[in-house]
């Protein structure tokens, strides 16, 4: 297969797109205001809730991400239509659902210090619902689409949000000891596979796909969100926060490691894994066993096949070019994030 560097196309005028990631951002913009200027207390609570999301982007080093999370959309509307900005709302959405999900997975991973303020810690809750679901639901009903396409993009909204609940409840009952690269790759496919595929499956409502082309879109999305996951634990380890590490996590990357040794020293692996959350050398110790070649080669020709699945699912849907061409380097773009070192 062609080195992803290779398979980037960037001799399309995508002009168009840049301009509507633009509007996209001034939607936002003006749903804050709207938020804030219509008295409403839940309003003003989303408003502070979103407001405080979108400061702090640039800190936590998440604009790249956040706009493949708006493009995406976009570029499947314009590949059923011709017309990215009718993917507006998907995209709105799309941002609205991670703001909340992101701060909701931050308050499961905090410590006591996050639960210090009781009234601020629960109306943090009660707005990421807000956030996340009720506004979404409001935005989707001002559409000027046929209501029979708002009730179709409303149900991918709430598919989106179970899938994902699955995948999280998964992610949170996972221990290296008992978890399986099957049941981490199906983690995956629920708590960051569901919103991407909520993204795709809601723009081709919008755009007037028939079901079995939303159906096909929806596994696109979710087929690059597990990428994306994959994209996330690299970089845990890239920038050397590895976090996973001290927190014990079961990620895909841990799991071939531990499948892919014998039982007596599987054990011994695993009481390394343990110590690392309290231990700077057994920490060092284990990455240095994650990154090994062999496992790095395993890991590297699971995620490559991975990534010509997503590449293939989306050339048998076809489209309006340039935006099918767009798609596939947007895809590659986002996979070349925090490279692991290749495999020796």
């Amino acid at each position: 297969m062609a080195s992803l560097k290779d398979r980037r196309l960037w001799g399309y005028r995508m002009v168009d797109v840049a301009e509507v990631v633009g509007a996209v951002e001034d939607d936002l913009t003006a749903l804050l205001a709207r938020l804030r200027a219509s008295g409403d207390v839940a309003d003003e609570a989303m408003a502070e809730f979103l407001g405080s999301f979108l400061g702090n982007l640039a800190a936590r080093g998440s604009t790249g991400a956040v706009n493949v999370m708006i493009r995406l959309p976009l570029l499947v509307h314009a590949a059923e239509t011709g017309d990215p900005a009718g993917g507006r709302p998907a995209a709105v959405v799309h941002l609205l659902w991670w703001a909340a999900a992101r701060y909701l997975d931050d308050l499961a991973d905090g410590g006591p210090e996050i639960r210090a303020d009781p009234a601020r810690f629960n109306a943090g809750i009660l707005a990421a619902l807000g956030v996340g679901s009720h506004l979404p639901i409001r935005l989707v009903g001002e559409v000027g689409v046929p209501d029979a396409t708002k009730v179709a993009a409303l149900a991918e909204l709430s598919r989106g949000w179970l899938d994902g609940i699955s995948g999280q409840l998964l992610d949170y009952s996972a221990r290296p000891a008992g978890a399986t690269v099957a049941s981490v790759l199906a983690s995956y496919a629920g708590k960051t596979g569901a919103p991407y595929a909520m993204a795709t499956a809601m723009a081709a409502c919008l755009a007037g796909a028939d079901p079995g082309r939303v159906d096909r879109w929806r596994d696109v999305g979710r087929r690059f969100g597990v990428l994306r996951q994959l994209t996330n634990d690299q970089r845990d380890l890239v920038t050397g926060r590895d976090e996973d590490i001290r927190n014990g996590a079961a990620t895909f990357l841990v799991m071939l490691l531990l499948d892919g040794v014998p039982a007596a020293q599987r054990s011994a692996l695993l009481a390394l894994y343990a110590s690392a959350a309290t231990s700077a050398a057994a920490r060092a110790e284990f990455k240095m066993r994650l990154t090994a070649p062999e496992n790095l080669r395993s890991y590297h020709g699971r995620v490559d096949g991975m990534l010509a699945e997503v590449h293939g699912a989306l050339h048998t849907l076809g489209g309006a070019q340039p935006y099918t061409a767009a798609l596939h380097a947007l895809i590659d773009e986002a996979m070349l994030a925090f490279p692991l070192p290749a495999a020796g």
